[in-house]
């Protein structure tokens, strides 16, 4: 008979149009779970001050499109500072992207090998292509997890050791040394190459008698700015190195505390630059640090300034920098100052700072200001030791005017130019506050004021760090 559908038929049709429209209903809500899931797994950065959509997209090596997609952002141009958002296309990349400054004596292989990570992951978030990229002051994006526990440096390998004998000396599994340290066998290690395991180890007592460690003062290196080297080991030692071909001096507190003192010049080309730190201890171990080393531009600004045309002649420059510059450079090996520096000034007003790229007389001469100019705000014209130190000069010159250098040990010394008076002589010791002399407007001046310097080893440095900052 046609025409004539069974109750039954008609009831299971529309039992499976409802189950399919369920399923429509179902299928695109598990979809979009799916989606909102995925999108959901991978690393995570955190918004720091001043940083722009734009920035960290190209710093990720993504769109923007694609981070606003990825976190549904409505408004991308309404960041919050620590605002999390989620960071596309670094897939097998797990937890909260960091920024942090790459340490000197660090290698790419230890940095791994501390905080328990992949190579790729590395290469990935840095883009790097070769491990000599590592640079000391750099910045590297690096992973952090909530389970990511740093592992604990127990030996560097030394020569004639092997990771077998290695293991053994600090009570650890050679098998579980191999597999902390991501090595492919107990051969694939070098010898000055640092060696961590996931637990401290009691009683490691060698180790920690025979440790060292370097650390530099302020990464990146700025020009015009102090770096300071120091190194604190468990054993008396020496030490030697360079940066950038120029010697460093490392000098000793009697504490097991060694320090060097270096300028770097404010005319110093931004880049990277090498150095290396070679340290011996009494048995005759020997530790070599060599890194590449990131020096940053110190953003100074311009000056003009018209003074009198004999301090700009090229051979009166010439000849006053050859007789100062063998003063500067005859290092002392006792440090005399303790704590901070001292304003040499009473009421300091600052009316020209260090690292000014200078013009005088219209171009006469271009170069730059290796100090910092304090103008009379006092009611008095006294200039101050602003540490203990040695006079090793006070005389007249034709460029600095009345000028005074008092040396603080350890390569460390202070200038005072254009004096009306002396008050001290070569060989007087100072103490801070003992008055030096009085503010003039001798030599190549524009008017009355005080100019204050801080030379390390010959370089003019930033003077206004060491009245901010204690060293070492």
């Amino acid at each position: 008979m046609t025409g004539y559908a069974h109750p039954r038929n008609i009831w299971m049709k529309r039992l499976i149009t409802i189950l399919f429209s369920v399923a429509i209903i179902i299928i695109p809500s598990n979809l979009g779970t799916a989606l909102a899931l995925q999108q959901e797994t991978g690393p995570t950065y955190i918004i720091q001050s001043g940083e722009t959509l734009n920035e960290i997209a190209i710093r990720f090596g993504v769109t923007p499109d694609e981070i606003i997609e990825a976190n549904a952002l409505t408004n991308p141009n309404a960041l919050d500072i620590g605002q999390e958002i989620l960071i596309p296309g670094l897939e097998g990349i797990t937890g909260v992207l960091t920024s942090k400054i790459f340490p000197f004596g660090t290698s790419l292989t230890s940095l791994l090998r501390q905080n328990k990570l992949p190579l790729s992951d590395m290469v990935k978030l840095n883009r790097l292509t070769s491990p000599a990229e590592v640079i000391a002051g750099a910045a590297f994006l690096f992973p952090v997890t909530d389970e990511q526990n740093q592992r604990i440096e127990i030996q560097t390998l030394q020569p004639g050791s092997s990771t077998l004998e290695t293991a053994i000396h600090v009570g650890v599994s050679p098998w579980a040394l191999v597999e902390n340290n991501h090595l492919l066998g107990s051969w694939d290690v070098l010898p000055g190459e640092r060696l961590f395991t996931g637990y401290s180890i009691e009683g490691n007592e060698t180790e920690q008698q025979h440790s060292r460690s370097i650390s530099i003062n302020n990464l990146p290196l700025i020009q015009g700015e102090t770096l300071q080297i120091s190194i604190i080991a468990s054993e008396p030692l020496t030490a030697r190195g360079t940066f950038n071909g120029q010697p460093l001096h490392f000098f000793s507190d009697g504490d097991l505390r060694y320090f060097s003192f270096c300028g770097i010049h404010a005319l110093a080309e931004p880049g990277a630059y090498p150095m290396e730190i070679i340290t011996t201890d009494n048995a005759g171990r020997t530790e070599h640090f060599e890194q590449l080393v990131l020096v940053s531009p110190g953003f100074y600004g311009h000056q003009t300034v018209y003074v009198s045309a004999e301090s700009l002649d090229d051979d009166v420059i010439a000849q006053e920098d050859a007789y100062v510059t063998p003063i500067l450079l005859n290092i002392t090996p006792d440090r005399l100052w303790e704590g901070q520096f001292q304003y040499p000034i009473d009421e300091p007003c600052v009316n020209s700072l260090f690292g000014l790229r200078r013009t005088y007389n219209d171009g006469l001469l271009n170069f730059y200001h290796s100090g910092m100019d304090f103008a009379v705000c006092a009611p008095n014209l006294n200039i101050y030791a602003p540490a203990t130190g040695k006079v090793i000069m006070a005389e007249e010159l034709i460029v600095r005017g009345n000028a005074i250098l008092i040396d603080h040990g350890w390569g460390i010394v202070s200038g005072y130019w254009h004096l009306s008076e002396f008050n001290v002589s070569v060989g007087d010791t100072v103490q801070p506050g003992d008055l030096l002399g009085l503010i003039g407007n001798t030599g190549r001046s524009a008017g009355p004021h005080l100019h204050f310097e801080i030379i390390i080893n010959g370089i003019p440095v930033n003077p206004q760090t060491w009245l901010d900052l204690t060293f070492p």
